[in-house]
């Protein structure tokens, strides 16, 4: 079980709190620049078996628990690790400055691994400038005029599941055939015409594959943004290290809101759905009827893990528009006005094209 003393690091050097750097790789101290090295180790790292657990209840006795402050914001109703007992709390997520918030214990599934943050501000900062100008359709003035605001860089919470897929398929295959057919010429006689037609033939078979490491994000706050989620979640697991807590002094960790039977729910999906599709690969054919798949799935597996991300907004022409980086590669997503005039001159282009490209077919 974890205390909240564990995130206090004081500097030996000067007592100030270190933090985790992501340009060091390594605890340091913005009042003295003194440094401490962090152990990157993968002991730990095990996938934990998800059969028998009471999943359906959330009650995991195998499980291992720690015990952490937490912090809801009243605003939007996030709720975030505590890293220290600070005046102030930003919320990650709305912005709401919070002083002096009661930070209750709670009882959570320990995160196996956490991916520190490789991208600091600074640099998630230059990825957003030759991000937000690199769009032909946005507007001329948007990097001139875009001003960033409120960047937040945050843990968040994903499940990871394994799981061996087995899938006994069948259906039918459709193949394109042509037959030479009399139709009417319009002249009162007939002429040959060729008539495709196709040919089915049932086939079966069977199809395995090992899942590795199905993300499922664990957050509720980004629930509606999970495309864009989705876009910037290009991260490399491989990366990731055995859970320590001081990979997350100075940063803010969201707790996890989307519990374990929700998540191993929406990865099972995930898995039926690539084995139909790689069932119907197999099945081939020109086109196909009647496919039925049966997966039953073996060894599954999950861990709850920690990525790093950078929540961030800036405002042009008076409206926020939000953006994530990918805190280990900085990869961006996110939304960029786009510049009506551009859009309007885009189409009449193409109509043009398509006037020009008619006029030459009737000469």
């Amino acid at each position: 079980m974890l205390s909240t003393d564990l995130f206090r690091v004081p500097c030996p050097t000067c007592g100030s709190q270190m933090r985790f750097s992501p340009e060091k790789q390594q605890l340091s101290c913005d009042h003295c620049g003194n440094t401490q090295a962090i152990p990157f180790t993968k002991n730990k790292l095990e996938e934990r078996p998800l059969h028998g657990y009471q999943v359906e209840n959330q009650q995991l006795p195998n499980a291992p628990m720690e015990e952490k402050r937490v912090f809801e914001c009243p605003n939007c109703g996030a709720r975030t690790t505590v890293n220290a007992d600070l005046p102030t709390i930003t919320c990650a997520f709305c912005g709401t400055k919070n002083v002096n918030p009661e930070a209750k214990n709670t009882r959570l599934i320990e995160p196996a691994g956490v991916l520190p943050f490789r991208i600091s501000r600074e640099q998630a900062i230059e990825r957003f400038k030759s991000w937000v100008g690199d769009d032909l359709l946005a507007p001329s003035d948007l990097k001139a005029g875009a001003r960033p605001d409120n960047f937040r860089g945050i843990y968040i919470p994903f499940w990871t599941f394994d799981a061996q897929a087995y899938s006994n398929w069948q259906g039918e295959a459709g193949f394109y055939y042509n037959v030479t057919i009399q139709v009417p010429d319009g002249k009162g006689g007939t002429m040959n015409q060729q008539e495709q037609r196709v040919r089915w033939e049932p086939r079966s078979g069977s199809h395995s594959s090992f899942y590795d490491d199905i993300l499922i994000m664990a957050s509720k706050q980004l629930a509606g943004q999970e495309g864009t989620v989705a876009e910037a979640s290009s991260y490399n697991l491989t990366d990731v290290v055995d859970y320590d807590p001081r990979f997350l002094l100075g940063w803010d960790a969201e707790v996890y809101s989307i519990d374990l039977s929700d998540s191993a729910r929406r990865a099972e999906s995930t898995i039926r759905a690539r084995e139909e599709n790689a069932c119907a690969s197999e099945l081939g054919g020109n086109v196909q009827r009647g496919l039925r798949v049966s997966t039953q799935l073996s060894n599954q597996t999950f861990k709850h893990i920690l990525l790093p991300l950078w929540i961030c907004a800036y405002v042009y022409n008076g409206k926020a528009y939000q953006f994530l980086v990918n805190g280990q590669t900085g990869r961006i997503a996110g939304e960029r006005p786009k510049s009506a005039w551009k859009i309007a001159l885009l189409v009449i282009g193409f109509i043009l094209l398509v006037l020009f490209f008619y006029a030459i077919s009737k000469k």
